[in-house]
Protein backbone atom coordinates (compact mmCIF):
# COMPACT_ATOMS: atom_id res chain seq x y z
CA UNK A 1 0.00 0.00 0.00
CA UNK A 2 1.27 3.41 -0.59
CA UNK A 3 1.85 6.28 1.93
CA UNK A 4 -0.34 8.89 3.35
CA UNK A 5 1.18 12.40 4.19
CA UNK A 6 -0.98 13.89 6.72
CA UNK A 7 -1.40 17.84 7.11
CA UNK A 8 -2.03 19.72 10.58
CA UNK A 9 -2.07 19.80 14.20
CA UNK A 10 -0.07 18.08 16.91
CA UNK A 11 -1.74 18.95 20.17
CA UNK A 12 -1.46 18.09 24.05
CA UNK A 13 -4.88 17.04 25.32
CA UNK A 14 -5.66 17.77 28.88
CA UNK A 15 -8.79 15.39 29.22
CA UNK A 16 -11.29 15.29 32.09
CA UNK A 17 -11.09 12.32 34.10
CA UNK A 18 -14.72 12.70 34.54
CA UNK A 19 -17.80 12.87 32.42
CA UNK A 20 -19.24 16.37 32.52
CA UNK A 21 -21.54 18.25 30.38
CA UNK A 22 -19.90 21.52 31.18
CA UNK A 23 -15.77 21.45 30.65
CA UNK A 24 -16.07 24.30 33.67
CA UNK A 25 -17.41 21.23 36.01
CA UNK A 26 -13.87 19.85 35.28
CA UNK A 27 -11.55 19.24 38.85
CA UNK A 28 -8.73 16.83 37.47
CA UNK A 29 -6.96 15.99 33.72
CA UNK A 30 -5.23 13.32 32.07
CA UNK A 31 -2.80 14.26 29.61
CA UNK A 32 -2.86 12.36 25.55
CA UNK A 33 -0.86 12.93 22.55
CA UNK A 34 -3.83 14.47 20.59
CA UNK A 35 -4.21 16.50 17.85
CA UNK A 36 -6.29 14.48 14.66
CA UNK A 37 -3.38 14.20 12.87
CA UNK A 38 -1.43 12.76 15.08
CA UNK A 39 -4.08 10.44 16.04
CA UNK A 40 -4.82 9.59 12.57
CA UNK A 41 -0.93 8.74 12.44
CA UNK A 42 -1.22 6.80 15.02
CA UNK A 43 -4.26 4.98 14.10
CA UNK A 44 -3.06 4.09 10.78
CA UNK A 45 0.71 2.47 12.48
CA UNK A 46 -1.74 0.31 14.31
CA UNK A 47 -3.39 -0.88 10.73
CA UNK A 48 0.13 -1.15 9.04
CA UNK A 49 -0.58 2.02 7.22
CA UNK A 50 2.75 4.07 6.44
CA UNK A 51 1.97 7.78 7.09
CA UNK A 52 4.18 10.94 7.19
CA UNK A 53 3.46 13.73 9.24
CA UNK A 54 3.78 17.55 8.93
CA UNK A 55 3.35 19.73 11.58
CA UNK A 56 4.63 21.62 14.29
CA UNK A 57 5.23 21.71 18.04
CA UNK A 58 7.41 23.81 20.16
CA UNK A 59 10.82 22.56 21.67
CA UNK A 60 9.30 22.27 24.86
CA UNK A 61 9.29 19.16 27.32
CA UNK A 62 5.37 18.67 25.80
CA UNK A 63 6.41 19.18 21.80
CA UNK A 64 9.89 16.79 22.64
CA UNK A 65 7.68 13.80 24.58
CA UNK A 66 5.18 14.21 21.43
CA UNK A 67 7.99 13.46 19.06
CA UNK A 68 9.30 10.91 20.78
CA UNK A 69 6.05 8.98 21.70
CA UNK A 70 5.28 9.12 17.54
CA UNK A 71 9.27 7.86 17.35
CA UNK A 72 8.85 5.13 19.27
CA UNK A 73 5.90 3.61 17.41
CA UNK A 74 7.76 4.21 14.53
CA UNK A 75 5.58 7.01 13.07
CA UNK A 76 8.09 9.21 10.58
CA UNK A 77 8.52 12.49 11.99
CA UNK A 78 11.32 14.16 9.48
CA UNK A 79 8.75 16.95 8.59
CA UNK A 80 7.78 17.63 12.35
CA UNK A 81 8.91 21.16 12.79
CA UNK A 82 10.35 22.79 16.25
CA UNK A 83 9.58 26.03 17.16
CA UNK A 84 12.00 27.84 19.54
CA UNK A 85 9.33 30.60 20.56
CA UNK A 86 6.50 29.08 20.71
CA UNK A 87 4.89 26.43 22.85
CA UNK A 88 3.30 23.26 21.65
CA UNK A 89 -0.38 23.96 21.32
CA UNK A 90 -2.63 22.70 24.46
CA UNK A 91 -6.33 22.06 24.83
CA UNK A 92 -8.72 21.45 27.12
CA UNK A 93 -10.98 18.69 26.56
CA UNK A 94 -14.35 17.68 28.44
CA UNK A 95 -14.53 13.37 28.79
CA UNK A 96 -18.25 13.18 27.17
CA UNK A 97 -20.53 10.39 25.43
CA UNK A 98 -21.33 12.80 23.25
CA UNK A 99 -19.51 15.71 21.25
CA UNK A 100 -16.71 16.72 23.65
CA UNK A 101 -16.48 20.43 24.51
CA UNK A 102 -12.93 21.89 23.93
CA UNK A 103 -10.71 25.48 25.13
CA UNK A 104 -7.77 25.68 22.72
CA UNK A 105 -4.22 26.90 23.61
CA UNK A 106 -2.71 27.59 20.77
CA UNK A 107 1.21 28.36 19.82
CA UNK A 108 3.37 26.07 17.23
CA UNK A 109 0.58 24.67 15.34
CA UNK A 110 -0.24 27.84 14.20
CA UNK A 111 3.46 28.83 12.62
CA UNK A 112 3.42 25.43 9.85
CA UNK A 113 6.26 26.03 7.56
CA UNK A 114 7.09 24.97 4.13
CA UNK A 115 8.34 21.17 4.00
CA UNK A 116 12.07 21.71 3.73
CA UNK A 117 11.87 19.26 0.47
CA UNK A 118 8.22 18.98 -0.57
CA UNK A 119 9.26 16.08 -3.12
CA UNK A 120 10.60 14.46 -0.39
CA UNK A 121 7.85 14.71 1.97
CA UNK A 122 5.15 13.98 -0.77
CA UNK A 123 7.12 10.59 -2.13
CA UNK A 124 4.76 7.43 -2.85
CA UNK A 125 2.04 9.39 -1.24
CA UNK A 126 -1.55 8.21 -2.39
CA UNK A 127 -3.76 10.37 -0.21
CA UNK A 128 -2.50 13.96 1.30
CA UNK A 129 -4.76 14.57 4.74
CA UNK A 130 -5.88 18.16 5.71
CA UNK A 131 -8.08 18.97 8.87
CA UNK A 132 -9.52 22.45 9.10
CA UNK A 133 -7.07 23.35 12.53
CA UNK A 134 -4.56 24.42 9.92
CA UNK A 135 -6.36 26.61 7.51
CA UNK A 136 -7.52 28.55 10.59
CA UNK A 137 -3.81 30.69 10.74
CA UNK A 138 -2.42 32.43 7.66
CA UNK A 139 1.02 31.12 7.66
CA UNK A 140 -0.12 27.55 8.05
CA UNK A 141 -3.21 28.13 5.80
CA UNK A 142 -0.38 29.72 2.81
CA UNK A 143 1.66 26.31 3.49
CA UNK A 144 -2.02 23.80 3.23
CA UNK A 145 -3.13 25.77 -0.47
CA UNK A 146 1.08 25.16 -1.65
CA UNK A 147 0.63 21.46 -0.85
CA UNK A 148 -3.51 21.33 -2.75
CA UNK A 149 -1.93 22.84 -6.00
CA UNK A 150 0.98 19.87 -5.68
CA UNK A 151 -1.34 17.46 -5.23
CA UNK A 152 -3.47 18.28 -7.69
CA UNK A 153 -0.54 18.56 -10.17
CA UNK A 154 0.60 14.74 -9.28
CA UNK A 155 -2.87 13.41 -8.90
CA UNK A 156 -2.40 12.61 -5.54
CA UNK A 157 -5.95 12.52 -3.79
CA UNK A 158 -7.03 14.66 -1.57
CA UNK A 159 -9.37 13.92 2.10
CA UNK A 160 -10.19 16.24 4.53
CA UNK A 161 -11.46 16.28 7.77
CA UNK A 162 -13.55 19.46 8.38
CA UNK A 163 -13.01 20.14 12.12
CA UNK A 164 -14.20 23.84 11.96
CA UNK A 165 -14.80 26.21 14.34
CA UNK A 166 -15.08 29.87 13.55
CA UNK A 167 -13.55 30.41 17.38
CA UNK A 168 -10.35 29.44 15.77
CA UNK A 169 -10.13 31.21 13.31
CA UNK A 170 -7.86 34.51 13.20
CA UNK A 171 -8.69 38.30 12.59
CA UNK A 172 -12.49 37.79 12.36
CA UNK A 173 -12.25 36.22 9.00
CA UNK A 174 -15.16 34.22 7.50
CA UNK A 175 -13.94 30.69 7.67
CA UNK A 176 -16.73 28.92 6.69
CA UNK A 177 -16.43 30.51 3.50
CA UNK A 178 -12.68 29.60 3.29
CA UNK A 179 -13.59 25.69 3.95
CA UNK A 180 -16.39 25.62 1.18
CA UNK A 181 -13.92 27.16 -1.45
CA UNK A 182 -11.50 24.15 0.05
CA UNK A 183 -13.59 21.36 -0.66
CA UNK A 184 -13.70 22.28 -4.55
CA UNK A 185 -10.74 19.80 -4.68
CA UNK A 186 -11.77 17.16 -1.79
CA UNK A 187 -11.79 13.46 -3.05
CA UNK A 188 -13.37 12.68 0.52
CA UNK A 189 -14.68 15.31 3.49
CA UNK A 190 -16.34 13.10 6.46
CA UNK A 191 -17.81 15.98 8.38
CA UNK A 192 -19.48 15.67 11.94
CA UNK A 193 -23.37 16.45 12.20
CA UNK A 194 -21.57 19.73 14.39
CA UNK A 195 -19.05 20.31 11.80
CA UNK A 196 -21.84 20.53 9.01
CA UNK A 197 -23.56 22.83 11.26
CA UNK A 198 -20.76 25.16 11.81
CA UNK A 199 -19.39 25.14 7.80
CA UNK A 200 -23.16 25.74 6.62
CA UNK A 201 -25.79 26.48 9.48
CA UNK A 202 -28.94 24.57 10.63
CA UNK A 203 -29.91 21.90 8.45
CA UNK A 204 -30.85 18.21 7.74
CA UNK A 205 -28.33 15.59 6.97
CA UNK A 206 -29.17 14.83 3.34
CA UNK A 207 -29.14 18.85 3.01
CA UNK A 208 -25.61 18.90 4.53
CA UNK A 209 -24.10 15.95 1.95
CA UNK A 210 -26.01 17.93 -0.87
CA UNK A 211 -24.13 20.66 0.30
CA UNK A 212 -20.56 19.03 0.27
CA UNK A 213 -21.02 17.87 -2.91
CA UNK A 214 -22.28 21.26 -4.04
CA UNK A 215 -19.17 22.40 -3.00
CA UNK A 216 -16.72 20.32 -4.78
CA UNK A 217 -16.64 16.76 -2.57
CA UNK A 218 -16.47 13.72 -4.66
CA UNK A 219 -17.12 11.72 -1.72
CA UNK A 220 -19.06 12.50 1.55
CA UNK A 221 -19.02 10.87 5.00
CA UNK A 222 -22.14 12.71 7.60
CA UNK A 223 -21.28 10.91 10.81
CA UNK A 224 -23.79 11.14 13.14
CA UNK A 225 -23.02 10.23 16.79
CA UNK A 226 -25.12 7.07 18.14
CA UNK A 227 -27.39 7.28 15.13
CA UNK A 228 -24.06 6.17 12.86
CA UNK A 229 -22.90 7.52 9.44
CA UNK A 230 -24.21 8.61 5.91
CA UNK A 231 -22.18 7.52 2.92
CA UNK A 232 -22.21 9.17 -0.71
CA UNK A 233 -20.45 8.84 -3.34
CA UNK A 234 -22.55 12.05 -5.28
CA UNK A 235 -25.44 8.89 -7.06
CA UNK A 236 -26.67 6.61 -3.66
CA UNK A 237 -26.56 7.79 0.29
CA UNK A 238 -26.52 4.56 2.37
CA UNK A 239 -26.89 4.72 6.06
CA UNK A 240 -24.44 2.54 8.30
CA UNK A 241 -25.69 2.49 11.75
CA UNK A 242 -22.92 3.03 14.62
CA UNK A 243 -21.58 -0.68 15.45
CA UNK A 244 -20.15 0.55 19.33
CA UNK A 245 -22.13 -1.87 21.54
CA UNK A 246 -21.94 0.34 24.39
CA UNK A 247 -20.33 4.17 25.30
CA UNK A 248 -17.51 4.42 27.26
CA UNK A 249 -15.38 7.55 25.90
CA UNK A 250 -16.19 9.18 22.03
CA UNK A 251 -13.24 11.10 22.21
CA UNK A 252 -11.33 10.00 18.93
CA UNK A 253 -13.80 8.18 17.25
CA UNK A 254 -13.53 10.45 14.34
CA UNK A 255 -9.84 9.85 13.79
CA UNK A 256 -10.12 6.14 14.03
CA UNK A 257 -12.81 6.51 11.67
CA UNK A 258 -10.66 8.21 9.62
CA UNK A 259 -7.86 5.44 9.41
CA UNK A 260 -10.38 2.54 8.40
CA UNK A 261 -11.55 4.71 5.54
CA UNK A 262 -8.48 5.17 4.09
CA UNK A 263 -7.21 1.93 5.14
CA UNK A 264 -10.15 0.65 2.92
CA UNK A 265 -9.20 2.90 0.09
CA UNK A 266 -5.94 2.45 -0.35
CA UNK A 267 -6.90 -1.03 -0.25
CA UNK A 268 -8.66 -0.90 -3.55
CA UNK A 269 -12.27 -0.87 -1.53
CA UNK A 270 -14.99 1.84 -2.50
CA UNK A 271 -16.25 4.65 -0.39
CA UNK A 272 -19.16 1.84 0.93
CA UNK A 273 -17.23 -0.48 1.73
CA UNK A 274 -14.59 1.45 3.38
CA UNK A 275 -16.86 3.36 5.97
CA UNK A 276 -17.39 -0.37 7.23
CA UNK A 277 -13.76 -0.63 8.50
CA UNK A 278 -14.14 3.12 9.60
CA UNK A 279 -17.03 2.04 11.60
CA UNK A 280 -15.41 -0.81 13.21
CA UNK A 281 -12.48 1.45 14.29
CA UNK A 282 -14.77 3.91 15.69
CA UNK A 283 -16.79 1.61 17.21
CA UNK A 284 -13.45 0.12 19.08
CA UNK A 285 -12.30 3.28 20.18
CA UNK A 286 -15.69 4.28 21.36
CA UNK A 287 -15.90 0.80 23.96
CA UNK A 288 -12.48 1.49 25.37
CA UNK A 289 -11.08 4.23 27.57
CA UNK A 290 -8.02 6.07 25.89
CA UNK A 291 -7.21 7.25 22.26
CA UNK A 292 -3.15 5.35 22.95
CA UNK A 293 -4.99 2.03 22.82
CA UNK A 294 -3.72 -0.11 19.87
CA UNK A 295 -6.21 -0.60 17.08
CA UNK A 296 -6.57 -4.10 16.39
CA UNK A 297 -6.13 -5.49 12.72
CA UNK A 298 -9.22 -5.11 10.23
CA UNK A 299 -9.84 -8.70 10.58
CA UNK A 300 -10.04 -8.78 14.00
CA UNK A 301 -12.27 -5.87 14.18
CA UNK A 302 -14.44 -7.66 11.78
CA UNK A 303 -14.63 -10.79 14.10
CA UNK A 304 -15.27 -8.25 16.72
CA UNK A 305 -18.26 -6.65 15.98
CA UNK A 306 -19.66 -9.60 13.63
CA UNK A 307 -19.98 -7.49 10.74
CA UNK A 308 -23.21 -8.34 8.44
CA UNK A 309 -23.29 -7.75 4.78
CA UNK A 310 -20.93 -5.49 3.24
CA UNK A 311 -22.46 -2.64 1.53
Amino acid sequence: MSRIAVVGELLIDLISTNTVKDLGEATSFRRFFAGSPGNLASNLNDLGIESILLSRVGNDPFGRAYLEHLRLKGIDTSFVQQDQEAHTSVVFVSKSQSSPQFSAFRGADCLLEEPYDIDSFMKDTDFIHFTAWPLSCERSREVCCKLVDYALRTGVRISFDPNYRQILWTHNQDGSEFIKGFLENVFLVKPSEDDANEIFGPGKPLDYIRKFHESGAKNVILTLGQKGSMISDGNRVVTLPSCARRVVDTTGAGDAFWSGVLFGLLGGKNIFESAVYGNYCAGFRIEHEGKEVILPSIDALKAIFEAGDNL
